[in-house]
């Protein structure tokens, strides 16, 4: 009996420091102001267009927060079971069956550049000076 209290008490304390471990470690965007840098191309236009091309200012610590929050970007997103799904920018919008898609990269944004590409918007943590480049594409 004295064994199963001492399994259970160390289970306890095993999951207490995952939990506590997970929140310290979970990543953080940069909190207050920040210069965010927007380009917006349409490359279904023959030559491509450039749609937007503006610096904004936001105290948003998530690019989805970013998206819903900039009015100027015009963005929509929707929810799906991978977290906020961009739907349109600046006027452009995609068509997730049969195309045109909208993708975005960053050269300089840390999340972008720690996967090796962009995560999904609830995860890419947008920091002071990040630029990304929203792309309206044809096809992969």
């Amino acid at each position: 009996m004295k064994k199963k209290l001492i399994f259970a008490a160390a289970a306890i304390v095993v999951i207490a420091a995952v939990i506590i471990g997970a929140a310290l470690l979970a990543p953080s965007g940069t909190q207050g102001a920040k210069e965010v840098t927007v380009t917006v191309i349409d490359q279904t236009q023959d030559p491509e267009k450039e749609v937007l091309n503006e610096t904004f200012h936001t105290d948003a610590q998530t690019l989805s927060e970013f998206l819903q929050e900039t009015e100027a970007l015009d963005a929509e997103l929707s929810q799906s079971e991978y977290g906020s799904l961009l739907e349109s920018i600046a006027g452009l919008t995609q068509d997730m069956d049969n195309g045109p898609w909208l993708t975005y990269s960053s050269e300089n944004n840390a999340s972008c550049l720690a996967a090796g590409y962009c995560p999904a918007a609830d995860d890419v943590m947008i920091e002071d000076g990040d630029a990304f480049v929203f792309t309206l594409i044809a096809s992969f």
